[in-house]
């Protein structure tokens, strides 16, 4: 397997999705692909050569380019959550650490 089918798994996987599921919601996007091409990605036999099928691969498995790409794998519920994590990944340790004590200031105590 390559680091990139590796990571589609880790992805689709972590959404609880089979790879039929992912065919399928390719083909609910508008993105014609056969079968066995979306189970190459996942096995490795193939690479994903069309940018307009990698863009929707991401979108499906609720992920982004640099993290299929580089293997840093988060699932989230929505392109708004990607885009902070990608914003809170660019911080230092510090700066993190004093997000997190503003973050959990802010949850009601139970």
């Amino acid at each position: 397997m390559s680091q990139l089918s590796d990571n589609l798994t880790t992805a689709r996987e972590a959404l609880g999705l089979s790879v039929p599921q992912v065919h399928d919601a390719l083909i609910a996007r508008g993105v014609e692909v056969a079968f066995s091409t979306v189970a190459g990605w996942f096995n490795g036999s193939r690479g994903v050569r069309d940018m307009e099928h990698l863009v929707a691969l991401c979108a499906v498995l609720q992920s982004d380019l640099n993290s299929i790409v580089l293997g840093e794998i988060e699932v989230s519920e929505g392109a708004i959550d990607v885009s902070i994590a990608r914003e809170i990944r660019d911080l230092s340790p510090a700066q993190r650490e004093a997000l997190l004590a503003i973050i959990r200031s802010m949850k009601p105590q139970r």
